[in-house]
């Protein structure tokens, strides 16, 4: 049984995580338990349906074996299916820029402006679609070109709604919206962990613009640390409480303090990413 039927099967079967993992451990090792097998297997017959579904909503339909698909699966702990309008992101540098949904007018400008930036030097600007800081990233990297979200639902639920302009724009202008869930799955609060996982795993870094210390923004920061990324923080004023996140981060060593793009390029050309150096 090839990846792409197991990806599927872990996207689309409401198994645990562990049970995922355990499964494509054995199927990797040739030992599948028959019970995962015939669920899985079950699912085989659906894909010319399922990618049917996914042209009829401008999208399709990537798994393992496709031409674009390996780069975006190797990172993660077993194969997903990922529903894509749009492209992926493309093959340079790429940061995840994170933070509050509810982002201070100065933070989601800040934001904006080092999006554009980033952009305009070469870099992937990826973020998660949310209100605040996600939505103004995406705006800022628009304003210089692409830039790809990552659903926490299907792409029949756009989430926020208001978002759906500005995921239609990303779409038709060289970026992507990508997601991990069927078309028909709403913005439930246990997606949102994978969306953060991918946001992790598929960039060099996170960077949190602002962010409270009990947050999602902060668990995509340790996720970018567990799996080996770099994490960088813009530290504000200390009594503020959206920068609480961002400011424990640096203080406790987990992130390199960031005061604008130019200490993200250097980093990055630093470790030869090829970038442009000098606005």
């Amino acid at each position: 049984m090839d990846a792409a039927v197991w990806a599927l099967a872990f996207t689309l079967l409401p198994w645990p995580e562990r049970r995922k993992a355990e499964a494509w451990a054995r199927a990797q090792a040739e030992e599948v338990l028959p019970q995962d097998r015939g669920e899985a297997e079950a699912l085989a017959e659906s894909l010319p349906t399922l990618r049917a579904e996914a042209a009829a909503r401008g999208a399709r339909l990537v798994l393992p074996g496709d031409p674009e698909a390996d780069r975006f699966q190797a990172p993660l702990p077993y194969p997903l299916a990922l529903w894509v309008r749009g492209t992926l992101p493309p093959p340079r540098p790429a940061l995840a820029m994170v933070g509050s949904r509810h982002g201070s007018f100065a933070g989601r400008e800040r934001t904006r402006r080092w999006a554009r930036e980033l952009t305009e030097r070469g870099v992937a600007v990826i973020s998660g679609l949310a209100r605040g800081i996600d939505g103004a990233a995406h705006l800022g990297a628009l304003e210089a070109g692409a830039t790809w979200g990552i659903m926490g639902s299907g792409l029949d639920h756009p989430y926020p709604l208001e978002h759906q302009k500005l995921m239609d724009r990303m779409a038709a202008t060289g970026g992507g919206v990508i997601t991990p869930f069927p078309p028909q799955a709403r913005p439930l609060k246990w997606h949102f962990p994978r969306r953060n996982v991918l946001l992790a795993v598929w960039t060099l870094g996170v960077i949190v613009m602002e962010a409270r210390y009990a947050s999602g923004s902060l668990v995509t920061a340790k996720l970018a640390l567990d799996h080996g990324k770099e994490l960088w923080a813009c530290p504000g004023a200390p009594e503020d409480p959206l920068h609480e996140g961002p400011n424990r981060l640096i203080r406790e060593g987990a992130a390199r303090a960031c005061l604008g793009p130019q200490d993200l390029i250097d980093d990055l050309s630093f470790w030869g990413q090829g970038l442009t150096n000098h606005p």
